[in-house]
């Protein structure tokens, strides 16, 4: 299992049932939701295997940033106040024995694509722990599929058969896909007027956006016009949201050997001294 450890921090922090304070009054849920979210995840979905986190660098952004102008520039005003409790969720995570990593100068995306390319090259399975739709890149067969314990249940593990089922493109065609529609979660515009069906009927048959076709009718027409009339911004887009699946880790970063099962997350604040 591996982990996309920003967004599970967040979603701790905002999005836990009730708040958690420490014996000071500090307000810890989101070191007490990452740990209890962690655990549920690994116990519910791959018990006896491994699990490895990874978390954004600061300056992970910096080169996608420099190539398209905007790239994540909202995130700027966002509330991050739960980045306070990240040295703690590490010391954490080292106390339960699980294994995690931020790369200097890469985003916790790409990490987690390399990774995933890893050990499926070693024949493992893969279930990326994330609600990010990003990482819908990623999913192959029943090789690597995701996550996403905010969805109801029995929705909960997406799979590229669904992302293809819901959104009707297939997931190496998810940064085609977004290019067109965009990602406002990552400053990514789209183009004006192409929303998910147009967006669908244009990438028909597998296409990427080289293979666009040369005219369509209607809807589709207008939308192919109008990315024709902004190519380059949308090529850039796309070469924003691929995924690094080339990002020079140790090769010795996934073990194969089970991740121990965490003790309650109280407990192991408790005995972290985190508490």
């Amino acid at each position: 299992m591996l982990v996309d450890g920003h967004h599970l921090l967040y979603r701790a922090h905002f999005g836990f049932p009730r708040r958690v304070t420490g014996s000071s009054g500090e307000d810890l849920t989101g070191l007490f939701g990452f740990v209890a979210l962690l655990r549920k995840a690994h116990r519910e979905h791959c018990p006896g295997q491994e699990v490895f986190v990874v978390f954004d660098a600061e300056d992970g952004a910096a080169d996608r940033a420099e190539n398209v102008p905007g790239y994540k520039a909202g995130r700027a005003g966002a509330d991050h106040s739960p980045v306070v409790h990240l040295p703690a969720v590490k010391q954490a995570l080292d106390a339960a024995g699980v294994r995690w990593l931020e790369q200097p100068g890469c985003e916790g995306d790409d990490v987690l694509a390399t990774l995933a390319k890893l050990a499926v090259v070693t024949g493992r399975e893969v279930l990326v722990f994330s609600g990010d739709r990003d990482l819908y890149g990623l999913l192959d067969g029943q090789r690597v599929r995701a996550l996403n314990t905010q969805l109801p249940a029995g929705r909960q593990l997406v799979t590229a058969a669904d992302v293809a089922d819901r959104f009707g493109v297939h997931p190496v065609q998810w940064p085609d896909f977004r290019a067109l529609t965009g990602d406002a979660s990552d400053g990514i515009p789209g183009v004006a007027g192409v929303g998910p069906v147009t967006a669908r009927q244009l990438l028909a048959g597998g296409r990427r956006l080289e293979d666009l076709p040369e005219t369509a009718s209607g809807r589709a027409g207008t939308g192919l016009a109008r990315a024709r009339a902004q190519w380059q911004e949308v090529l850039a887009w796309r070469e924003a949201l691929r995924l690094n699946a080339h990002v020079p880790v140790p090769d010795d970063l996934l073990t194969g050997r089970p991740t121990p099962g965490l003790v309650p997350a109280g407990q192991l604040l408790t005995e972290a001294g985190l508490w």
